[in-house]
C-alpha cells in the first residue's frame, strides 16, 4: 500500500471510529449517570439494586447488537459490491425482526418482574428498588433495543456525525431528567429509569425519521420474511452479542460471589468498577464498530492489504485505551470511587473500593488486543473464530478464574480474577490469529 492510500484509510477510519466511540460513551453514560444520581439521591443499597438489574439490561442490549453487527457487516459487503437491492432487504428484515423480538422481551419481562428480580439476586434490602427500576425501564425496551440497532446502521449508512449528535443530545436529556426525576420531584430509582427510557425514545424517533428520508442510502422495502436470511445475519453478530452477554454473565457471577464473600458492600464496589469497565469495553467496541464496516467493505472488494492496515490502526487505538484506563484506575481511584459514594461516611467502603479498583484494573491491559482482533474476525465473516473467543472470554475463562481465585484468595481473588481471565483470552486470540494468517497463506499457494 502507498502512503497516500494509508492516509485516506486513516481518515475514513477516524470518520467511523470517532462517532462510534462517542455513541458508546453516551450509552455508557446513561447507566453511569443513573448510578451517580441514585447513589447520591437514594443511597448505596439503591445503587447495588441498579447493578443487580444490569445483567437483564445487558442481555436486552445484546439483542440489539446481535442484529446490528450482522446487518451492518452484510449490508456493507453488498453495498461494496453495488447490490443495494439485497442490502436494503437485509436492512429491512433485520430491523423489523429486532423490533418484534424486543416487544416479546418486554411483555415476558413485565409480567414476570418478581421472578427476574429474584433470579438476578435481589436481597431484602434491594428487592423493592429492583422492582421499581425494572418495572419502568422494561416499558422502554422496544425503543431501547431498536434504537441501538439503528444507531450502528446509521453509521454504516454513511452518517456517523448524525449518530454523534443524536446520542449527545439524548445524553444531555438523560442527565437533565435524572436531576429532575431523582432529586427535584423525587421519584427515586423509578425516576432514573424514566429518564433513561425517555432519552432512548428520542434517539429511536430520530433514527426512524432518518431511514425514511431521501438522504438515507438504506431504504425500508417490502420483504418476505426468511428464516435463513435472519440466521445468516445473526451468525455474524453473535460474537459481538456474546461480548455484551458476557458483561451480563460476569456481572451476575461477580454479584453473587461478592454477596457471599463480602456482602452488599462488595456489590456496591463492583457496581462502581463495572461502570468503569463498561466505559472501557464500550470504547473498544466503538473502535470495533468503526472498523467493521470498512473491513467488510474492502473484504467485498478483495483488498486484503487494506484490511490488514485497518486492523493495525484499530489495535493502536484500543491498546492506548486499555493503558489509559489502567493508569487512571491505578493512579486516581479515589476520584472514581468518590464520584459515586462521596456523600457516604463509610470510610471502610471507600478504602475497600480504592483497593479493589487498583487490583481489577489489570484486566484492561490485554483487552486492547483481544477486542479489535475479535471484531476483525467478525468483519471478515469468520464467525467460528469470533464466537470461540467471545465464549471463552465472556463465559468459560471468567467463570473458572473467578471460582478458583475466590476460593484461594477470597475477596482479593475476586478482584484479580478478571485480569487472569483476560490474559487467558489474549493467549487464545494470538493463537487463532496465527491460524488465520496460516490459512490465508495456504489459500494463496
Amino acid at each position: 500500500m502507498q502512503n497516500d492510500e494509508k492516509k485516506i484509510i486513516r481518515r475514513k477510519l477516524l470518520k467511523y471510529i470517532i462517532p462510534s466511540v462517542t455513541a458508546m460513551w453516551v450509552y455508557t453514560i446513561y447507566t453511569m449517570v443513573d448510578g451517580m444520581f441514585v447513589s447520591n439521591g437514594v443511597g448505596p443499597n439503591a445503587l447495588a439494586a441498579v447493578n443487580l438489574c444490569m445483567p437483564f439490561i445487558n442481555v436486552a442490549f445484546g439483542v440489539g447488537i446481535l442484529f446490528a453487527v450482522g446487518t451492518s457487516t452484510r449490508a456493507s459487503v453488498y453495498r461494496g459490491r453495488g447490490d443495494m437491492e439485497t442490502a436494503n432487504r437485509i436492512f429491512t428484515m433485520s430491523t423489523l425482526t429486532v423490533f418484534a423480538i424486543a416487544i416479546l422481551i418486554t411483555l415476558t419481562a413485565y409480567f414476570n418482574i418478581d421472578f427476574f428480580a429474584r433470579l438476578l439476586g435481589a436481597t431484602d434490602e434491594t428487592y423493592r428498588y429492583m422492582v421499581d427500576y425494572l418495572s419502568v425501564l422494561i416499558l422502554f425496551l422496544p425503543c431501547y433495543i431498536t434504537a441501538y440497532n439503528l444507531e450502528v446502521l446509521i453509521k454504516a449508512d454513511g452518517f456517523p456525525q448524525k449518530a454523534i449528535l443524536t446520542a449527545s443530545i439524548a445524553a444531555l436529556l438523560n442527565i437533565l431528567l435524572d436531576y429532575l426525576f431523582v432529586f427535584m420531584i423525587p421519584w427515586g430509582v423509578k425516576g432514573a429509569a424514566l429518564a433513561t427510557g425517555t432519552a432512548q425514545i428520542s434517539t429511536f424517533i430520530v433514527y426512524v425519521v432518518h431511514f425514511n428520508s431521501s438522504k438515507s442510502n438504506f431504504k425500508f422495502v417490502s420483504v418476505k420474511w426468511k428464516f435463513k436470511e435472519i440466521v445468516r445475519t445473526v451468525k455474524l453478530g453473535i460474537a459481538d452479542c456474546i461480548n455484551e452477554f458476557s458483561v451480563a454473565i460476569i456481572t451476575f457471577l461477580f454479584n453473587n460471589v461478592l454477596l457471599v464473600v463480602s456482602g452488599e458492600n462488595g456489590v456496591v464496589i463492583y457496581t462502581i468498577i463495572s461502570y468503569i469497565t463498561q466505559l472501557t469495553l464500550n470504547t473498544m467496541m466503538g473502535v470495533n464498530q468503526g472498523m467493521q464496516p470498512l473491513v467488510s467493505y474492502y473484504y467485498g472488494k478483495s483488498l486484503k492489504s487494506h484490511n490488514a492496515y485497518i486492523l493495525s490502526v484499530a489495535l493502536k487505538f484500543s491498546v492506548a485505551i486499555g493503558f489509559v484506563s489502567f493508569a487512571i484506575c491505578v493512579g486516581l481511584p479515589n476520584l472514581i470511587i468518590g464520584a459515586f459514594v462521596g456523600s457516604s461516611h463509610d470510610t471502610e467502603l471507600i478504602a475497600d473500593g480504592i483497593n479493589a479498583l487498583r487490583m481489577y484494573a489489570y484486566c484492561f491491559l490485554p483487552l486492547g488486543i483481544v477486542m479489535p482482533v475479535n471484531g476483525y474476525f467478525t468483519a471478515l465473516e469468520e464467525p467460528v473464530m469470533a464466537l470461540t473467543v467471545s465464549l471463552c472470554r465472556g463465559c468459560i475463562f471468567v467463570a473458572i478464574s473467578l471460582v478458583i481465585m475466590s476460593l484461594i484468595f477470597g475477596t482479593t481473588g475476586v478482584w484479580l480474577s478478571m485480569g487472569v481471565s483476560e490474559f487467558a483470552a489474549l493467549t487464545l486470540v494470538i493463537i487463532l490469529y496465527k491460524v488465520k494468517i496460516k490459512n490465508n497463506r495456504e489459500v494463496k499457494q
